[in-house]
């Protein structure tokens, strides 16, 4: 009985070094997928950031607009930021950082203008409130020529 003991406890030691074999196999595949996981999602971010980057570099906050819509029973309370490729201040943008006065009476009557001619249903979806800024960026860049506006950015929205 002596001489089957050493193989038993021979045998039971081949098994667990088979163990942990398996364990470092597994630990070692489990680093290959989390780091292939990681450089998906870290790629993902920093396709982000670079779309940070290409943002406008100059923006002005209009005041708060208050419009009937076209369909007589509802309003909107919005509050736009203009995305800019160029400063529209007093001075070219060296100034006390606020707007033109010039221009504003124009900027404003633009966005009222087009505001006032959407009806509840066009702007409560996504779609709807895409197309108006895409309409006010092209409205507004008439206005002020050269393609001055690159984004039109919504900061407050209400529909009632």
């Amino acid at each position: 009985m002596a001489g089957k003991k050493p193989g038993a406890e021979g045998a039971s030691g081949g098994g667990k070094s088979k163990t942990i074999i398996f364990l470092v196999v597994g630990i070692l595949l489990g680093a290959v997928v989390a780091f292939g996981a990681s450089k998906v999602i870290f790629g993902k971010n920093k396709e982000e950031k670079k779309e940070e980057k290409t943002l406008p570099e100059h923006a002005v906050e209009l005041d708060e607009f208050v419009v009937n819509l076209a369909d007589g029973s509802h309003y909107a309370k919005v509050t736009i930021a203009l995305g800019l490729e160029k400063p529209l201040e007093e001075g070219g943008g060296h100034g006390g950082g606020k707007m033109d006065p010039k221009l504003l009476a124009p900027i404003r009557d633009k966005v009222i203008t087009v505001l006032s001619s959407k009806s509840m249903s066009q702007l409560v979806s996504s779609e709807g409130k895409e197309k108006l800024k895409e309409e006010l960026k092209e409205k507004l860049n008439k206005l002020l020529g050269d393609n001055v506006v690159k984004e039109v950015y919504f900061t407050s929205l209400t529909l009632q």
